[in-house]
Parts: structure tokens; sequence; C-alpha cells
């Protein structure tokens, strides 16, 4: 009765529902652990397919519990896979890479190979709602020998399935079709209605190339075999994909209708959620009992190790007595070392702040130079209104950067209308063609933080001029974030632009002797401030990517520790 339960389970949920019932009644009867294990397994089986994830996934933890007291590791395996599936559901795809690695490595010790296939087919699906298509690929390579050993259409037509989504993703739309025509034809041939509705579903969803109507075609069929299976859940996804089909073609009222029918089909299967939430009440006392059981268990645990400290404890402090002796004599030479180190990082000190000095005098001649080449440039194609805006914001700029050259350190405020007024300088010699927003951190407004003096600036530079410059969007934006975090300040500059491969480009042709120090001699300064060895990971380019993974921008993210005062000499005080 529970393999006709389970069987039952995709394609008649009403039936399987009612074998499921009979076998946990005469599993009770009998306390006969193992079938009880079973029955509660299916049960969290049909609590996933009507969408209710948090009562299936208690069902799989008691269905766990049970199969441990019968060593069932079987039936352990498969609780655990399901519980990933939930949360593949809930798109949780840490939790759910966890509950699959643990089952892999039951499957493996009981040389279960259609689990251990089927776990890492959940595993490739978890990696391609992420975007992570090489982890896909390895995930699907690594299962497929054991799902051909196991001659499962079912677990085969998975296969193909995944295959199929990564081709289409990466454009080799003749061989997706393949594997999807592959994995819909072995459905069939297995009477896996299931399956067949997911290749359908993923074919049209994946396949960008094909026309409208043969998506909605596709749609049509998935809808249908959800309909005959009283797949609630897919049926609410077929709809789903549908309106937004018809949302695409700009037919509203088709999109609109396909909606409505979405939301409802939503609403029922919250209604028949709470129906079957009873069923989950009775399983709640035994799994409050292994709860405190095993509350006890970590109490002992606890207490056996608070003794074991207590002995280490004690034997520690017979050493400590046995080196006093020893200690007196050396306090002396001790007291000499910590003289020296403190001198020693005393000179270091000094030393990293010249280092910091001689950066800044290489940073400033770059910086005014690219400056008054943006003049030149501005005052040649533009009017002289324009001009003359331009220079005397450029002064003003001027006279910040003098200001603060006399200390190594300025308050965060001003560092920041001095980035504003840089801003300014570039809108205007781009004609407006990027926005710029600044996000800081209240406390970092409100309380009295000191940095080096323009250390965003060249990050800025370097944005505008190679990746905003280059682009031809119409929605072009910088943004500037700078948060308190653990005592350090957090800079993130992100850019939509061209991203660096296309800059680099870009470059090579227009620009081939040219030699950009900027951005190293930035890394450097932060390096020094922050008194570390090296800068070679002290700051993080991330390269973005949009949904069809084309080049969408840069992210540039570092950290510097936090100077809450200046001294008179401008070095850092505290």
């Amino acid at each position: 009765m529970h393999r006709i339960s389970y069987l039952l389970s995709e394609t008649d949920v009403n039936k399987s529902f009612e074998y499921y019932k009979k076998v946990s009644s005469l599993s009770d009867s009998l306390h006969f652990t193992f079938g009880k294990a079973l029955a509660s397994t299916n049960l969290g089986i049909l609590l996933s397919s009507a969408g209710n994830f948090e009562s299936s996934t208690k069902a799989f933890f008691q269905a766990i519990e049970l199969a441990k007291s019968c060593g069932a590791r079987r039936v352990e395996a498969v609780a655990l896979n399901n519980i990933g599936e939930n949360f593949a559901s809930l798109r949780d795809f840490d939790k759910c890479r966890k509950y699959a690695l643990r089952a892999i490595e039951i499957n493996h010790s009981i040389k279960a190979w259609r689990g251990v296939a089927l776990n890492y087919e959940l595993l490739n699906r978890c990696d391609l709602e992420q975007g992570l298509y090489a982890n896909a690929q390895m995930n699907l390579d690594s299962g497929m020998p054991y799902a051909l050993q196991t001659n499962d259409n079912y677990v085969l037509s998975q296969f193909y399935l995944g295959y199929g989504k990564l081709h289409a993703i990466r454009n080799r739309y003749d061989s997706a079709s393949y594997y999807f025509n592959k994995a819909i034809l072995t459905a069939v041939e297995a009477g896996d209605i299931r399956n067949e509705f997911q290749a359908y579903l993923a074919e049209a969803r994946y396949m960008k190339r094909i026309p409208v109507h043969e998506k909605t075609s596709l749609l049509a069929r998935a809808l249908q075999l959800a309909d005959q299976t009283h797949f609630a859940e897919g049926r609410a996804k077929a709809l789903e994909q549908l309106s937004a089909v018809y949302d695409e073609m700009n037919n509203k009222d088709s999109s609109m209708f396909f909606y409505r029918m979405f939301r409802s089909v939503r609403d029922s299967l919250f209604s028949e959620n709470n129906r079957r939430n009873t069923i989950v009440n009775e399983y709640q006392w035994a799994i409050n009992i292994k709860e405190l059981e095993n509350s006890n268990l970590k109490q002992v645990a606890a207490a056996q190790k608070k003794q074991i400290a207590i002995k280490n404890i004690l034997l520690f402090l017979i050493g400590i007595g046995f080196l006093l002796s020893l200690f007196v004599a050396f306090l002396l030479y001790k007291s000499f070392q910590a003289r020296k180190i403190k001198n020693e990082s005393q000179y270091k000190q000094r030393l990293a702040e010249t280092e910091m000095q001689a950066l800044r005098a290489q940073m400033n001649p770059h910086f005014f130079f690219n400056s008054l080449n943006s003049i030149e440039n501005f005052i040649m194609q533009n009017e002289k209104k324009l001009a003359s805006d331009y220079l005397n914001k450029f002064a003003r700029f001027i006279r910040s950067i003098l200001d603060s050259s006399h200390n190594d350190l300025i308050e965060l405020n001003k560092d920041i209308e001095s980035l504003q007024l840089y801003i300014d300088l570039e809108q205007l010699r781009f004609n407006n063609k990027f926005t710029y927003c600044c996000s800081v951190d209240p406390r970092l407004v409100q309380g009295e933080y000191y940095v080096p003096a323009l250390l965003v600036q060249p990050f800025l530079e370097n944005a505008i001029n190679h990746g905003i410059g280059h682009s031809v969007r119409a929605d072009l934006r910088i943004c500037l974030q700078i948060k308190l975090v653990n005592d350090k300040i957090h800079y993130i500059i992100q850019d939509n632009g061209i991203g660096r491969d296309q800059s680099r480009i870009y470059n090579q042709l227009n620009r081939p002797f040219h030699k950009s120090v900027g951005m190293k001699l930035t890394q450097d300064r932060i390096s020094i401030f922050n008194q570390e060895s090296g800068s070679s990971d002290n700051v993080k380019i991330i390269d973005l990517f949009d949904e069809d993974h084309n080049p969408a921008g840069t992210r540039i993210e570092f950290a510097i520790k936090c100077v809450t005062h200046a001294n008179p000499q401008g070095h850092p005080g505290g």
C-alpha cells in the first residue's frame, strides 16, 4: 500500500492520500516502526506537492527519527533529499545543498545508486537557479553514471531535462532541443506525467528563440497535465508563465486572465494546506519528545565538558607554578624586548606615514593632469557660460584639495563634499550623461570620523572614464555607499557601464600606450593606511553581469580602519 501511495503521489493526489492513511493506521496498530517511517515520508511528499513546505518538512524530520530507530538508512536518505527539495522550492539553496550532501553520504554507504543520482540532480537544480552553471554541469556529469546504471526512465528524464536547460542557457538551442525532446520521450515511455510536465514548462522558459505561439502551446500542454494530475503547484507555475508570455505579446486581456487564474489557484492551494495541517499535529508530540531528549543529552555532554575543562585548568595551573621561577628570571629580559619592539613599531609607523605622503605626492600630479585635460576639452567643445561654470566649480574643487593638503586626514563630511564637487565637474564635462547617488551611514554623518583625503576619487574617475564614458546606455549611473561595519568604514562604488573587459578592449584600440597608475597608487595608500603588508587583496573589484550574462558594470569594495580624531600634526590619533 505504501508503494501504491508513492506511485500515485505525482498522478492522483487524492488516491495517494487515501493509501497513506491506510499505511499509517496499520503501522500504528502493529507498532511497526518501519511502516511509520514510510507513512511519514509519503505524508511529507503529499504536503510538499500542495505547497505546505513547513508541515512537509516536519513530517520528513519525523520520518528520519523513525528510520534511525529501526536502522532504515534508505528511508532516512529519501527524507533528507526531500527536505532539500522543500528548501529548493523556498529558494534557500544553501540548506538544500546541506541535506542533499548528507543524503549522498548515506546512499553511497548503502550503494543506493538511484538515490545518489537523484541527489546530484537536486544539487544541479540549486546551481542552475543561482547561475552557477559550471557547478551545475559538474553535478550533472557526476550523477549521470549512476542514472545510467539504474536505467530508470524517471531518473534519466530529469538528467536530460537538466542538460537541456544548460544548453539553452549557453545558447546551444539545437542541443537543448535534443535533450528536451529526449526528456519528454523518456517520461512518456515511463508514464511519468510529472517529469513530462516539467519538460514542457522548462522548454517554454529556457528556449528563447522559439516562436510565441509554440511557447503558448507548450504551456497549454503543461497546464493540461497539471489539471489531469490535480497538481496545484504545477498548475500555478504554468498559469504564471502563460500570463508572462501574453504580457510580452502586449496582449493585456489574456495576460490578466491567466494571472487571475494563477492567483485563484494559489489561494486554493493555501486553503488545502490548512486542511492538511491538522494531520501534522498528530506528529508534533513525538517531535517535541525527541527534542526534549536531545536537550537532555546536550546538558549531559555540557556537564562532562565542564568537568574536563576543570581538570585541564588544574593541570595548567600546576604547569604555571613550575614555570613561574623561570619567568621571574627572564622578567628583565622580557621588559627589554618589549621596549625594543615598541621602538621598532614606532619606527615602522613613521615609515608608513612617510610612504603615504610620498604616494599622495605621486597621485596629485596624476589627478591635476586629468582635470586640466578635461577643462581643455570642455572649453573647446561647449559654450562660454558653461565653460565659466565649469571653471568656477574647478576652482572650488582645487581649493578643497589645497585645504586638505596640510593634513593626512580630513573630516569624512568634507571629503564627501569634495567628491560631490568632482562629480559635478564630470557631469558637466559629459553633458549630464550619468547620474550619481551617495548613501552615507547616519552614524558616520553624526560622528567625527577622519579619512585620507580624496581616497575614493580615483575609483570614481576610473568608473567615469572607463565604464561610463564608453557606454551608450540611457540610464547610466554611479553609486557610492559608505557605511560603518565593525569599527571599519566600508566603501562600495558601483557603476552600470561597459565593464572591465569591454573597457580593456577599447583602450587597446584607442590608447595602446596609456598606462594607468591611479588605481595602483590608491590601493597602496589603503594598504599603508590600514598598516597591511600588501595591497593585492585589500580592494575587491567585482565584474557585474545581467540575466543574459552580458557585462553590466563594475563594483569596487574596500574598507579602512576608523579614526575618530586627528592630532595637530595630521597623523592618526585614535
